[in-house]
C-alpha cells in the first residue's frame, strides 16, 4: 500500500494542541519498522509516538497488508472464515479477528458519515439467516444465541445506501431500534415516503418514532392523567406491502398507505443501477474509498476524516 502523506496525519493524543488537526508541520518520522515499512511518528508538540496505523483496520496486525487485503477481499465477496484462511493461507484465528476488527472499523465509520440524509424514500426489509444451527434444533439454552437471526435493513432506494443495519431476532424490539436509528441519521424535520412490508412491528414503531405528541384533553376527573396522543405527522407517508402467497404463487398484491395529507402522493420508486457508489449519490462525500486497501487506511474518531489516501 502506498504510505499517506504527513500533512493527511494529525495527532492523536486527546490533550495535544495539534490532536485532529492535520497539516499542522508538527509530524516527524521517528523510524520505519516491519516488512511493510510502516512508519512510527512523533509529535513535536507533545512528544506523543504513535503509529501511522493507529485508528485504521490494520491497527497491531502482524500480517502483511497484502495479506490482510486478500482477507477482506474474500470475505467481502461472501467466502467462509475457513474457505478464507485456505485460500489466503492464513490461520483461522487471524481471519475471525481482521474480520470483527475490519467489521468494527466500518461500522464507526458508518455512523460517521452517515447523517443529516434526504431520502426521498426509505425502504424497511429484513433478509434471514441462521446462527450455529437452525431454529427448530435449538433448546430454551441456545434461544438468544443460535437459530433465526434478520438483518433489520432501511435502504435509500434511489441511491441504494443502507441507512441502518440492526441484527438480531425479528422482534418489535429489533424493529423500534431500526426505525428509531434510521430517524436519527435524517435531516431534522425531513420526512420520506416509508415502505416497508406486511410485518405488524413497522406501523407502531413508525407511529411513535416519527409520530406527532399531543396532550390529552383534561376529562374533569380525579385520577392518574391520561396519556399523550400519538398522532401521524403532516406529510408523512407509509405504504405497506405483502405478497400473500398460497402454494408457492403470489395470488394477490395488497398495498396499504397511511398518508397524513391527502394530495400527497406517492411514486413507485424503482432501483436505479448507477456507476456512483450510494454514498457519492447520497451526496455523503465527494469520492469515497473504493478499494480495499483505501478502505482498510480510512482513520476514525475525529470530526470529519483526515486522511483520504485516494487522490
Amino acid at each position: 500500500m502506498q504510505r499517506p502523506d504527513l500533512t493527511t496525519l494529525a495527532c492523536v493524543n486527546a490533550d495535544c494542541q495539534h490532536y485532529g488537526r492535520p497539516g499542522q508541520g508538527n509530524l516527524i518520522v521517528r523510524k520505519v519498522y516491519g516488512q511493510d515499512g510502516v512508519r512510527l511518528l512523533r509529535c513535536r508538540r507533545c512528544h506523543e509516538e504513535f503509529s501511522e496505523r493507529r485508528h485504521t483496520a490494520l491497527f497491531n496486525t502482524k500480517i502483511s497488508e497484502a495479506q490482510a487485503e486478500a482477507i477482506i477481499d474474500h470475505l467481502d465477496e461472501g467466502c467462509g472464515v475457513r474457505a478464507t484462511a485456505r485460500l489466503t493461507k492464513a490461520a483461522k484465528a487471524t481471519v475471525a479477528r481482521l474480520l470483527k476488527v475490519s467489521g468494527r472499523h466500518a461500522h464507526r465509520f458508518h455512523d460517521q458519515c452517515v447523517k443529516e440524509l434526504r431520502p426521498r424514500a426509505v425502504q424497511f426489509d429484513e433478509q434471514w439467516s441462521f446462527v450455529k444451527k437452525k431454529q427448530k434444533n435449538c433448546t430454551a439454552e441456545d434461544e438468544h444465541q443460535a437459530g433465526d437471526f434478520w438483518d433489520h435493513t432501511a435502504i435509500a432506494p434511489e441511491s441504494k445506501l443502507i441507512v441502518s443495519l440492526v441484527v438480531g431476532k425479528r422482534t418489535k424490539e429489533q424493529t423500534q431500534a431500526l426505525v428509531c436509528d434510521t430517524q436519527s441519521r435524517l435531516r431534522k424535520g425531513h420526512l420520506p415516503v416509508l415502505f416497508s412490508d406486511g410485518y405488524e412491528g413497522y406501523e407502531p414503531a413508525i407511529l411513535a418514532v416519527f409520530g406527532r405528541r399531543y396532550p390529552a384533553a383534561k376529562s374533569g376527573v380525579a385520577g392518574r392523567p391520561r396519556l399523550d396522543l400519538i398522532r401521524w405527522p403532516q406529510g408523512l407517508a407509509m405504504v405497506r406491502l405483502s405478497n400473500p402467497r398460497k402454494r408457492k404463487s403470489v395470488m394477490a398484491f395488497i398495498s396499504k398507505s397511511s398518508v397524513a395529507s391527502p394530495f400527497f402522493f406517492v411514486p413507485y420508486l424503482c432501483w436505479v443501477m448507477t456507476r456512483l457508489t450510494p454514498a457519492v449519490s447520497s451526496d455523503i462525500m465527494g469520492r469515497v474509498a473504493c478499494t480495499i486497501s483505501e478502505k482498510l487506511e480510512r482513520r476514525w474518531p475525529f470530526p470529519n476524516p483526515i486522511c483520504i489516501t485516494a487522490g
